[in-house]
């Protein structure tokens, strides 16, 4: 005797297993088809393989590290907080452990918490489709509705009524795997907006590579584009191109949008390419028509009187000396470079500010954000206008819903696109309890 419903999910990421553990009772049939050899391979690696799966923040605290389109996740926090994960993980039997705000599997172990998950799915028996990715799939009217009438994948074709009543896609961003989705979306009339690398590195038009793998603590890292000022303050890392770290990633987060065009896509990241042509003729991004400049403040714990009064002081002492007390030596002599054996006191009033600007205001120009192949998240995707925020469905598509990374929001690091994408597949599979 046939099952009440069959949900077909797209996608075995975050997103695509808690809509599956959730959509799946009694009652329904739920199959989740997988282009990869498993399930949750970029789950599987996140947080350095030990997964930052949550966070302890307040809701007000969790909205304000949503970087694109909160309003619209409301919803879905409400059917499944951060507070809901810790306490499904731990049903599951799958201990926590926290640093500071930051919820890991106690094990620490981003793999084993997948295991965990798919145990899970077995044990509710549901069906896993691995090595089989999405091809095609027909809308038509069905019944006066506009349907997802069938499906062809690379194992063959799923028809309406036959072998699936409902569809959820949840097949992630443009990171870490080629994901011919949006192109099959957009083919569709699916809109889907302009889709950028985010929590990255910068690539920087200044050459920084003498200092690369130097980490500075306690970096202000600010932009100001798109009429506001954007400042990220924690660690930071000099890269062959560029910089990185944990304070570069949360500033690419906020403005990794503002640009005029994205150099790694062609149709709108279908595939994400170079495209060369455009690269070689296009130095650098801009947004507006203009470059994109970055301030670094490498002491923002002292203001600029007192270092001013700390680096020319009487005490005879060169001034890469003198700094080196705060920052290391090798930075140190790479800012001071041209006055190495400057005396202090034959200084003129505009050096000692241009040396006080290299340190307090120190400013490089973006070349590009990173790169989206291998950016920890995607900024940009199925535009939210088209999705009911309190199910997940597709406006005008009866029986398609959405989840997880492909939905045009984002987030900080800190377990928050995770939370996302549990909270938006929950939500969608919560549609057929």
């Amino acid at each position: 005797m046939k099952k009440q419903k069959t949900i077909l999910i797209i996608g075995g990421g975050a997103a695509g297993i808690f809509a599956a553990l959730t959509a799946k009772t009694e009652e329904n049939d739920v199959i989740i088809i997988e282009k990869n050899k498993a399930l949750g391979q970029k789950l599987a690696i996140t947080g350095s393989g030990r997964c930052n799966v949550t966070n302890l923040d307040s809701k007000e605290d969790f909205f304000d590290n949503i970087n694109t389109n909160a309003k619209f996740f409301y919803s879905a926090f409400s059917n499944f907080s951060n507070y809901d994960m810790i306490a499904y993980l731990e049903k599951i039997g799958v201990g926590v452990k926290c640093e500071g705000n930051k919820a890991y599997p106690a094990n620490e172990s981003a793999q084993k918490l997948v295991n965990s998950f798919i145990r899970q799915l077995e044990n509710k028996d549901v069906k896993i489709h691995t090595g089989e990715e999405l091809i095609d799939f027909e809308i038509s009217d069905e019944d006066g509705k506009k349907m997802v009438s069938s499906l062809k994948t690379t194992n063959g074709k799923y028809e309406y009524k036959n072998d699936f009543d409902y569809v959820i896609i949840a097949t992630g961003g443009l990171s870490y795997t080629i994901n011919k989705t949006f192109k099959l979306l957009k083919q569709k009339n699916i809109k889907i907006t302009k889709m950028y690398p985010s929590l990255t590195g910068i690539d920087t038009v200044e050459d920084y590579s003498e200092l690369q793998g130097l980490s500075i603590q306690n970096v202000t890292v600010s932009a100001d584009v798109g009429d506001k000022i954007y400042a990220q303050t924690s660690d930071m890392l000099f890269t062959k191109n560029g910089i990185s770290g944990p304070c570069v990633i949360k500033l690419t987060g906020k403005i990794s949008g503002f640009q005029d065009i994205n150099d790694m896509k062609i149709d709108n990241c279908f595939p994400y390419k170079t495209d060369k042509k455009l690269a070689e003729k296009q130095k650098y991004i801009t947004y507006k028509s203009k470059p994109i400049f970055i301030k670094l403040d490498f002491l923002p714990s002292i203001s600029s009187e007192q270092l001013e009064n700390l680096l020319f002081n009487n005490q005879k002492q060169l001034l890469k000396t003198k700094l080196s007390q705060y920052l290391p030596h090798r930075l140190c002599k790479f800012l001071l470079e041209k006055y190495d054996k400057t005396d202090v006191n034959n200084l003129k009033k505009e050096q000692k500010l241009k040396i006080l600007q290299e340190i307090k205001e120190h400013r490089l120009q973006v070349k590009n954000y990173g790169n989206i192949s291998s950016a920890t998240v995607t900024k940009g995707g199925i535009d939210i206008l088209q999705i009911s925020p309190k199910t997940m469905n597709f406006k005008g598509i009866d029986n398609l819903y959405f989840a997880g990374e492909c939905l045009d929001i984002d987030a900080q690091s800190g377990g928050y696109n995770l939370q996302i994408a549990f909270s938006t597949g929950y939500t969608a599979g919560l549609n057929f309890r």
